[in-house]
């Protein structure tokens, strides 16, 4: 009988084997498929992100088709009018006496003459429009990149963040572990367990919301480039530079001279003036050389001449007083957008320099105090002199001048960077171009 249970037993399991064995092979086949085929990771640098928007930005790729489409307007302003050619033929027959009847033919040209007092302003018009496309192109592309930049570092500050929030709570944890211990052993009181257990679930609650505000960064950032990036993307990780910037006055002047926005309305009030030029000259005798020719029978006729269009009707009033409020309000404009621009800086250079003044004392002083009254703290605690309550608010003090400081840097980076838009940085002015190649 044990030997029938022991047969029946090994032929189970070998129906088993033979039933699941193709199974398993299935699903070892294709865990080592996905892994053959699985796609490498790919890490993306700021600049890559940089690249990739700039590339991708509806915004930026609709300054580009503008810029291309004015120049094809400098084109069209450049070129020289076309002659205009007309050919006749017909009969010639006798009405009332023995003429001589026959083919007749003629033709002429008329060549309008580009009179140069409305050639040079409707060219310079063009040109300053070009330019004006052409500031805008680069203004958006500046912004794209202090929108990635501003994206990026705010990435990076919520990460370490959630960093720091991990950390506290696995410190947390152990102190409330410790407690509890003590609490069974009766070394404590059930006051000091229940502030430690509140601590570590107010740490747990702060690492759950920062990792929920990493989660955000990651798709402002996706927004800001594009969705041209894979929602898997993985960042580089990088520490916002110190850069000293120089002092306000020549930021002014670097933004006076360099500020895309600026450079668009002063060409906007140079096209302004150059059509208000072309409207006032267009009030001169436009003048066409014409010539001619009438072949009969009996006689062919030359006729050369010149052809004046006189404005006698139209005075082009309305177009002269349209043009004058046009180029009063390019001026009114680049004055408004030069103060608001000062305006911008001067403000973005008072938070730089509170902001470098805030990461200087926390960095050299408060942190530094906070982390060593925090080992005071812990050292007293752990030999009795001091209690729990005590070593957690130094704990937490410590935790707060730490998180300051990592706002105070990231801040610090964004105004940094706010300022490299205002003032166009010559280094994104360098990207830019490298990108159009």
């Amino acid at each position: 009988m044990a030997n029938l249970n022991l047969t029946y037993r090994s032929f189970i399991s070998s129906a088993i084997q033979r039933l699941y064995a193709p199974i398993f092979l299935i699903a070892f086949g294709g865990v080592l498929a996905s892994n053959a085929f699985a796609q490498p990771v790919k890490f993306y640098t700021v600049n890559d992100l940089i690249a990739i928007a700039l590339e991708s930005s509806p915004q930026v790729l609709a300054a580009r088709d503008q810029s291309k489409a004015v120049r094809g307007q400098l084109s069209t302003a450049r070129a020289i009018p076309n002659p205009e050619f007309e050919v006749a033929t017909g009969q010639q027959r006798s009405a009332t006496g023995p003429l001589t009847v026959g083919n007749v033919s003629s033709w002429s040209v008329t060549q309008p003459l580009d009179m140069p007092y409305t050639r040079f302003p409707r060219v310079n018009a063009a040109e300053a429009n070009y330019r004006s496309a052409e500031a805008t192109r680069v203004a958006f592309e500046v912004e794209t990149i202090s929108k990635v930049q501003q994206r990026f570092y705010e990435l990076m500050r919520r990460e370490a963040e959630s960093k720091a929030a991990e950390e506290d709570l696995n410190l947390t944890k152990q102190i409330r572990d410790r407690m509890q211990v003590r609490y069974d052993v009766g070394e404590t009181a059930r006051f000091e367990l229940i502030r430690s257990q509140t601590e570590f679930l107010n740490a747990q609650i702060a690492a759950e919301s920062s990792k929920l505000r990493v989660e955000q960064a990651r798709s402002a950032l996706r927004q800001v480039v594009g969705h041209t990036l894979p929602a898997s993307f993985v960042v580089v990780s990088e520490q916002p530079k110190t850069e000293v910037l120089p002092p306000l006055n020549i930021l002014l002047s670097e933004i006076q001279a360099q500020s895309p926005e600026l450079q668009k309305a002063k060409a906007d009030v140079e096209a302004s003036e150059s059509k208000l030029s072309f409207e006032k000259n267009s009030r001169l005798p436009r003048l066409a050389f014409k010539a001619s020719q009438y072949n009969d029978p009996n006689f062919t006729d030359r006729l050369y001449g010149l052809q004046i269009s006189i404005p006698i009707w139209d005075f082009k009033s309305g177009q002269v007083a349209e043009a004058e409020a046009n180029a009063s309000k390019a001026k009114n404009q680049l004055n408004a957008q030069s103060q608001n621009l000062e305006q911008q800086l001067e403000t973005a250079y008072k938070l730089y320099q509170m902001a470098t003044y805030q990461v200087k004392i926390l960095d050299q002083e408060v942190v530094q105090l906070a982390a060593s009254a925090q080992r005071i703290a812990e050292v007293s605690y752990r030999y009795g002199e001091r209690g729990m309550l005590e070593y957690l608010d130094a704990q937490r003090t410590f935790r707060a001048a730490r998180n300051d400081l990592i706002k105070a840097r990231f801040d610090l980076a964004s105004v940094v960077t706010e300022i490299q838009r205002l003032r166009a940085s010559p280094e994104w002015l360098a990207k830019i171009e490298s990108g159009m190649q």
